[in-house]
């Protein structure tokens, strides 16, 4: 059933993984105009479920008031399950004419199987941070216009259980393992973790690799270079998480919380654990389910910690620089050229914007800067969008940024590594084995 601006909720069921490889077909001259749209009269936009989906969908509601013979549908799907029905449907030449995604090795995978088109337009890519747009920027061309918040991965912490034990948050690694028998002895979680997600580990990994041995590493690893995974910065950085876990650094629950249920953020709000290794995002999410929290100023952020006598920059930066949306080569000419004007008007337009900062999360484009100054109660996110502004780089999840193998095989073998399951040592053997 359709709702205002031709919006449809669809069901995702899971797909069998590897059901359809990408690089077995493209898009195909039959294949050409077919976006999915069922009658061939709207341009089908694909969005995933969350907090950013408002905008979408007011976007795609402006859109059509305004444009009512060009209409846009707008079909939403949860997480999981969403990037095994994008690749079945990409290859099947019926995928929409605008496709969500990540960025990063996965959107590559697409442009270089010829399932996504440039995005040639000044008025779309020029509006963008450089730290964004380098994500879905291959061989000097755009392949997508980012669609919500920058999210740096960041340190959250609750100001009454740091002033309890007379704590400052952590600038260094070091300090921060000096605070974990702190806490412990107080009977606080040091760090709250949502291990049984998974993709709340991912960070400490890829913010130790590039502190401990910097951007080359780094890039050796998102290229694949052979036996990447065996560098001692790698190997280093796997001891350090493992040092923190023995420690007790985390809730000792940590492996069977999901992050989707809120557990983790209501243990740093409600007093259980004193800080949190997360996307910036979860400063709304704990907004919203504790208002009065963050009012009060309880909550606390800080950058992830420096490593001294690392290599790495420390203002770089881990996380999601945003989510996109990327112009699918099938989609017909028509279809295109409206999906390509309703990125550069709708798409991070003023009042796109304002939504998203309304949200207490800041926009990754040059103009948001100006905005925020303008607006009351703006600390946090002038400190999101200074550190994103400023970042020499800005790391997109590695599970994303590598191929979905790896990234798939990345989750597995470093959660093997929290649990204490494997040695770092046989992390790196793991991971080499999928170059």
């Amino acid at each position: 059933m359709l709702g205002k601006g031709t919006r449809a909720t669809v069901a995702v069921a899971a797909v069998a993984v590897g059901a359809l490889a990408l690089s077995a077909c493209g898009p195909s001259d039959d294949d050409a105009g077919n976006t999915g749209s069922g009658d061939g009269s709207a341009a089908v936009v694909w969005g995933v479920e969350g907090g950013q989906s408002a905008s979408y969908e007011a976007a795609v509601d402006r859109w059509n008031e305004a444009n009512p013979d060009r209409p846009i549908e707008l079909q939403m799907f949860g997480n999981d399950g969403y990037q095994d029905k994008l690749r079945i449907a990409m290859g099947a030449g019926e995928g929409p004419a605008l496709m969500f995604g990540w960025g990063g090795g996965v959107l590559q995978s697409y442009v270089d199987g010829g399932f996504v088109d440039p995005i040639g337009d000044a008025e779309i890519t020029d509006r963008y941070l450089d730290s964004v747009i380098e994500n879905v920027t291959f061989d000097g061309s755009v392949y997508g216009a980012a669609i919500n918040n920058i999210q740096p991965v960041v340190v959250l912490y609750n100001t009454d259980v740091f002033d309890a034990v007379g704590a400052s948050p952590p600038e260094t690694w070091d300090e921060l393992l000096d605070l974990v028998p702190v806490f412990n002895e107080a009977g606080v979680a040091p760090i709250a973790l949502a291990g049984a997600s998974k993709w709340p580990q991912l960070p400490y990994l890829s913010y130790l690799v590039d502190r401990v041995g910097g951007s080359e590493v780094v890039e050796r690893i998102m290229t694949g270079e052979a036996d990447a995974w065996s560098d001692p910065a790698v190997i280093e950085s796997l001891e350090m998480i493992q040092s923190l876990v023995e420690a007790g650094g985390f809730n000792s629950d940590y492996a069977a919380i999901d992050y989707a249920s809120g557990a983790a953020d209501a243990l740093l709000y409600s007093g259980k654990a004193a800080m949190m290794v997360v996307l910036s995002q979860a400063y709304s999410n704990i907004q919203t389910n504790a208002e009065q929290f963050v009012a009060d100023g309880k909550l606390g952020y800080a950058p992830f910690p420096i490593v001294e006598g690392g290599k790495g920059d420390p203002g770089a930066l881990v996380g999601n620089p945003s989510n996109f949306w990327s112009v699918t080569s099938a989609a017909s000419d028509a279809h295109k050229e409206t999906v390509q004007e309703f990125l550069a008007t709708e798409v991070m337009s003023t009042d796109y914007m304002a939504e998203i900062l309304d949200r207490s999360a800041v926009p990754g484009v040059e103009a948001a800067g100006e905005l925020i100054a303008e607006r009351e109660d703006n600390d946090f996110q002038e400190f999101v969008f200074g550190l994103s502004e400023d970042a020499p780089s800005f790391q997109l999840s590695w599970d994303q940024a590598l191929s979905p193998a790896q990234g798939a095989e990345l989750t597995t073998q470093l959660d093997r590594i929290f649990l204490l399951e494997i040695t770092p040592q046989e992390f790196a053997d793991a991971m080499n084995a999928t170059l």
